[in-house]
C-alpha cells in the first residue's frame, strides 16, 4: 500500500515538474540607481521579490555586475541592470 502511494506522489510530482518546466519564461531587465546606503543583496533582492523571480539571488547579483559594469563596491548613483527571469 505505502508504495503505491509513493509512487502516485512521485507521479504527480513528475507531471507538475514537467507542466512547471513548459510555461514560457519571460526575460527582462528593470533598471534602478543605487542610493546612498545600497547595497546589491538589498537592490537585487528586493526586485527579485515585487517581480516574483525565484531564482538563487547569488546567481542574479553575478549576472547584475556584469550587465552593469560592477567591479567593486556600489556607488550612490551607479545604474544598476537586474535581468529578471519569470515563469508564466
Amino acid at each position: 500500500m505505502m508504495k503505491k502511494v509513493l509512487f502516485i506522489l512521485l507521479a504527480a510530482c513528475c507531471v507538475w515538474a514537467a507542466w512547471d518546466y513548459s510555461r514560457p519564461v519571460e526575460k527582462y531587465v528593470v533598471k534602478t540607481v543605487a542610493g546612498e546606503g545600497d547595497t546589491l543583496w538589498h537592490l537585487v533582492g528586493g526586485v527579485m521579490d515585487s517581480e516574483g523571480d525565484r531564482r538563487d539571488i547569488h546567481e542574479v547579483i553575478f549576472y547584475t555586475r556584469q550587465i552593469s559594469n560592477i567591479k567593486g563596491d556600489l556607488q550612490p548613483g551607479d545604474v544598476v541592470l537586474i535581468p529578471i527571469e519569470v515563469r508564466r
